[in-house]
C-alpha cells in the first residue's frame, strides 16, 4: 500500500469508532509517537528507535 492509502484507510478505520475511550486510546498512542519523535529529532547520535508495530497490532486485536 502506498502511503496515501495507508492513511486513508487508517483514516477510515479511525471515522468508524464510536468509543470514546477507544478514540482516547488512539489520540494518547499518536500522542505518545509525536512525542517520541520530537525527542529523537533532539538526539544527533541516535542509533536505534523505538518499534511500536507489534504493540499497535496487539491494541488493533483487541478493538
Amino acid at each position: 500500500m502506498q502511503k496515501e492509502e495507508l492513511k486513508r484507510a487508517i483514516l477510515d478505520k479511525i471515522y468508524q469508532i464510536d468509543d470514546l475511550n477507544k478514540l482516547n486510546t488512539i489520540q494518547t498512542i499518536l500522542n505518545t509517537l509525536e512525542n517520541d519523535q520530537l525527542s529523537l529529532d533532539k538526539i544527533e547520535d541516535a542509533l536505534e528507535t523505538e518499534d511500536y508495530t507489534g504493540y499497535i497490532k496487539e491494541w488493533l486485536k483487541d478493538m
